[in-house]
């Protein structure tokens, strides 16, 4: 099962980044109308792990060689051996929830490249080491945010058979003087694993981060009541807002127009109308929640706040200085992204971890 899916996930996954990027009128609307708060502090969470294994290590290293042009590849098919990090399998899967086979789990003469991340944490190491023509059990769980939500936080067993390496990957030895080419701040090889343990790690903590805090926010969220009909003019302009980036989206590609675009990923209008409508709803959700929130807790955007924000946005963003940014994205979509860092901040502080 991939971790990263099709585009059409893909689509719902980028939008995020769309919020307070039009304007809006959530500060005038009567927020209390659409939605009733549920629990939004204590909420808790699963911790994550942030380890950084000898497996992603090797990993991260044969990639620093690899793009380095360090890498020998072997086409000589392998029916026998077993596998390592970097080899490219032939493999049959068929993955199980509860001792039976889900949708999408199954697949025979599979190419997977092991340390490639396509598959769901701890298949592609589960691999490592196994005899080619052998089957195996790896048991492994979804992530909580898997995009199928009759998998997420699934434990599940994958049944493996390798049935041939198609091609394997050699890389030199890391001596000092290959360390020094790959990093020329290092000295040594030890010195170089020592610096890229530390850049894993550092990567792990900012995911490990920004997952959770969404993990927690979405949950705020889902505990919230909300009219079964929301403000139409919300929800017009985060859908327009979902369009427009799309339509750059394409141009930026290429493409004419977006209809152009859609077509060429073997997507259609009804299935993109479809995602924005979703996008939509959960845009509007989103930031009803966070106003309620903040009325909650009394909060409001002075002026003051609305300037300082504003300058860190626009440096963030590229802008000269808060009232170009302002200028630009418009102020009621700058309060809007005000209001949303505010309460989100506010629920994550307050989440509290599971034992």
């Amino acid at each position: 099962m991939m971790k990263k899916k099709a585009l059409i996930a893909l689509i719902l996954a980028c939008a995020a980044a769309l919020t307070g990027c039009t304007a809006k009128t959530y500060e005038k609307t009567n927020v209390s109308k659409y939605v009733t708060l549920g629990e939004y502090k204590g909420i808790t969470y699963k911790p994550i792990s942030t380890e950084v294994t000898d497996y992603d290590l090797t990993c991260a290293v044969q990639k620093a060689l690899s793009d380095s042009g360090y890498a020998t590849v072997s086409e000589d098919q392998l029916n026998e051996g077993t596998v390592q990090i970097g080899d490219t399998c032939n493999i049959d899967f068929a993955g199980y929830k509860d001792g039976t086979a889900f949708e999408g789990g199954t697949a025979e003469n599979y190419t997977l490249t092991i340390g490639s991340g396509s598959f769901i944490d701890g298949f592609e190491e589960g691999l490592v080491g196994v005899e080619v023509g052998k089957t195996v059990d790896l048991n492994l769980t979804f992530p909580e945010d898997y995009s199928n939500e009759a998998l997420q936080g699934a434990d599940v067993v994958f049944t493996v058979t390798v049935n041939y390496i198609k091609s394997r990957k050699s890389f030199p030895a890391l001596t000092d003087e290959l360390a020094n080419t790959l990093d020329s701040s290092v000295q040594s090889a030890e010195d170089y694993l020592s610096n890229k343990r530390s850049e894993l790690q550092a990567s792990n903590e900012s995911s490990a981060q920004s997952t959770i805090k969404s993990r927690v926010w979405n949950q705020a969220i889902s505990n919230a009541a909300f009219a079964e009909k929301l403000p139409s003019t919300l929800l017009e302009s985060a859908q327009q807002e979902f369009t427009n980036y799309y339509t750059a989206y394409a141009a930026q590609a290429g493409y004419t127009t977006l209809t152009e675009w859609l077509t060429a990923n073997s997507l259609t209008e009804a299935v993109f109308n479809q995602k924005a409508e979703e996008y939509g709803e959960s845009m509007v959700k989103s930031q009803l929640t966070a106003y309620a929130i903040a009325k909650a807790e009394n909060y409001r955007v002075t002026d003051e706040i609305l300037n300082e924000k504003a300058a860190a946005y626009a440096t963030q963003s590229g802008y000269t200085n808060a009232s170009d940014y302002i200028a630009k994205i418009g102020e009621d979509a700058v309060k809007d992204q005000i209001v949303l860092d505010y309460a989100v901040d506010l629920v994550v502080e307050a989440a509290v971890a599971q034992a």
